[in-house]
């Protein structure tokens, strides 16, 4: 591997590793703000909303449409972001609800507080790893002979 092809390794790992750990961090920031401000409360199934269909029609998606109560007695409605290609709940099911007070139509749907870090953990885990390589890549350019 000459020089110029090993800086372009290290530019490139470089740039995708910050742009990882950036989006990692921002994703924890905004989920902890948010779980910091939610306030849980139960809410009901009331359609399995059809998302999307691949050409042939096999892939369907399904995301629940979920009705609930604020603390102030209003009915809001969300749909999940989430979406399976088997509607996940039936019509009718009561689910954990988590929402702002003050955008209460930006509601998600609760249960372990793990998986609202799921990405942050996914996307800055890997930032993590490939900020390992770029550092592999610059001990052996700093300590091997470069011909």
């Amino acid at each position: 591997m000459t020089q110029s092809e090993l800086f372009l390794v290290i530019g490139v790992n470089g740039l995708i590793s910050f742009i990882m750990l950036v989006i990692g961090i921002i994703s924890y920031v905004r989920v902890k703000k948010f779980l910091a401000s939610a306030i849980e409360t139960r809410g009901i199934v009331v359609q399995s909303v059809f998302k999307s269909s691949g050409d042939d029609g096999s892939g369907s998606m399904y995301s629940p449409l979920i009705r609930f109560k604020d603390t102030m007695g209003r009915e809001h409605e969300f749909t999940e972001n989430w979406s399976t290609n088997r509607p996940d709940y039936r019509i009718g099911d009561e689910v954990i609800v988590f929402y702002n007070p003050e955008k209460p139509h930006k509601a998600r749907r609760g249960g372990k507080k793990w998986k609202f870090y799921f990405v942050a953990w996914l996307v800055g885990g890997m930032g993590i790893l490939f900020s390992a390589i770029l550092i592999f890549f610059i001990i052996i350019m700093l300590f091997l002979p470069m011909n």
